[in-house]
């Protein structure tokens, strides 16, 4: 409690932490001043008007003040229960558009018969089942070497030149390099910077034959990416008193130290050919890496497709959680005793809250509008209500559906359908039609939007209450203020002429006496 006290009136007024005064404290307030008038006009003293004027405003302002402040007080409560209840069902929805697309539930684990021979990765729309692979040959990209430098920094012509570099025959492309460039790095640098499709690489043998470095060139891979790059200038090299000179900087083309090839493998007996060991087109919805030729010893790597039930389990879980989330948020913004800061207790016998409780219960406990032969329902899957209404999930259910009856489950959920609009009609499963549902529910136009914005304008029309409010008791002080300004003049001349007259019958008396 705090207690305010008027310096010009010493009346104190005790209030409500939150500003409230009741009735009694007004009630209080009015018999005092009422005390104070009677005393005053009794003893002949000044009375202040402008304080009294003020009190007896505010004891007919505050009661009223408290009231609307009051309802704006609930009404912001109640957006905040409301804004609570909208993201639990928000979350409620997330966790049903994660199984409401036959895509959700596609998807399998790869594993091979060697590791050594392949990785095998399962996408989105890889299938189960087992596959043979035999792989003849891997898919490499042309090497080629230069002749020998004695160091990386000594420019090998004195004047500009151009190295045109041809891919599989194809149109040449020139690259320019100054003659202040066309030391080994920068020619390698050169090289990098035209982006061909070749790329250089300076290396030290450190041979010990004086001429360590040299330029090695490597292509894409596949047998369509074979290169051969002219225009050079000679290599001159002398070992041992004897001078060796290649030109187009030794490049040898005619011999290489690789040859650009193919992958060729066999999927299932199907030929395939692809220029990079990196596969993602031979088996559906399976991503392949070829590492080595298939012999005698490993004539065939076996890949096994396993249904991964994994990533369903674990949303078929969140969603279990999902719905507990929002039966706990109910139950706290409907709870008059609920200690919850900013929740808590906001939504108190308010019939919103029972609508909600309703519409969750149903998402969750009706039958699938798309049954699947074994699996009907969330209650086919372990799903149910103990005796508090908590959600649990009987997780060796489950799992037996999903190894035994897994395509009833995706019909069960999906209706065996993708990408359903809001506004669909057609039978989408529990969580096709939960999502649609849940998308109307939490619209602009829906329940929860609604019932905010219907409260957002009552709060506003009690603030103009409090305005209005505010300009009657303006007006009523001032005629508080005349009349009691008034009444002061009044009582003032009052007490001038009994002043005067007891001044006149004292003289009177004292004349009688002489």
């Amino acid at each position: 409690m705090a207690t305010s006290i008027n310096p010009s009136t010493t009346t104190s007024t005790t209030t409500t932490g939150t500003g409230a005064t009741t009735k009694a404290q007004v009630n209080a307030l009015n018999k005092a001043n009422a005390q104070k008038i009677i005393t005053s006009l009794g003893s002949g003293s000044g009375v202040d008007v402008s304080s009294l004027a003020q009190n007896l405003t505010d004891a007919e302002r505050i009661p009223r003040e408290n009231a609307i402040n009051a309802k704006i007080s609930k009404n912001d409560a109640r957006v905040s229960g409301i804004s609570a209840i909208t993201y639990t069902f928000s979350q409620v929805q997330a966790a049903f558009q994660a199984l409401n697309d036959q895509t959700d539930f596609t998807g399998a684990a790869a594993s091979v018969s060697d590791s050594s021979s392949l990785d095998a990765t399962a996408g989105a729309s890889a299938t189960t089942g087992t596959h043979e692979l035999v792989v003849t040959s891997l898919a490499k990209s042309q090497r080629v070497l230069s002749g020998s430098f004695a160091d990386s920094t000594t420019a090998l012509s004195s004047a500009d030149f151009t190295l045109n570099v041809s891919i599989h025959g194809g149109t040449a492309v020139p690259i320019t390099i100054t003659a202040a460039n066309s030391t080994p790095q920068g020619i390698v640098s050169a090289i990098n910077g035209a982006a061909t499709g070749v790329r250089a690489q300076l290396v030290n043998s450190n041979d010990g034959s004086g001429y360590p470095y040299k330029i090695l060139l490597t292509g894409s891979t596949g047998a369509s990416s074979d290169f051969t790059i002219t225009g050079g200038p000679s290599v001159s090299n002398t070992v041992n008193n004897v001078t060796t000179t290649k030109t187009n900087l030794g490049f040898d083309f005619a011999t290489p130290l690789q040859a650009a090839t193919d992958a060729n493998f066999t999927v299932n007996g199907i030929a395939f050919k692809r220029s990079s060991n990196l596969v993602s087109d031979a088996l559906p919805g399976v991503s392949l890496n070829l590492k080595k030729v298939n012999g005698v010893s490993n004539p065939s790597t076996s890949i096994y497709l396993t249904r991964d039930t994994s990533t369903v389990r674990a949303n078929v879980v969140a969603l279990v959680q999902a719905y507990n989330d929002a039966k706990s948020m109910l139950g706290v913004v409907s709870d008059p005793k609920s200690s919850v800061e900013t929740y808590g207790a906001t939504l108190v016998n308010d019939s919103l809250v029972s609508n909600m409780r309703t519409q969750l219960r149903d998402l969750f406990m009706t039958n699938s509008s798309t049954p699947g032969a074994s699996v009907k329902s969330l209650r086919d899957l372990g799903i149910s209500l103990d005796m508090t209404g908590v959600m649990t999930l009987d997780n060796v259910k489950l799992d037996t559906a999903l190894q035994s009856n897994f395509d009833d489950v995706v019909t069960m959920f999906t209706g065996n359908m993708n990408g359903l609009g809001q506004y669909s009609t057609a039978p989408a499963g529990v969580a096709g039609e939960a999502n649609r549902k849940l998308s109307k529910l939490l619209s602009v136009s829906g329940t929860l939007k609604l019932a905010t914005n219907t409260t957002n304008t009552q709060t506003t029309s009690y603030k103009e209450d409090l305005t209005k409010l505010q300009a009657r008791m303006d007006a009523l002080l001032i005629r508080y203020q005349k009349q009691f300004a008034s009444m002061d003049s009044m009582v003032g001349q009052k007490n001038a002429l009994k002043t005067s007259l007891k001044s006149t019958f004292d003289g009177m008396a004292a004349q009688n006496k002489n």
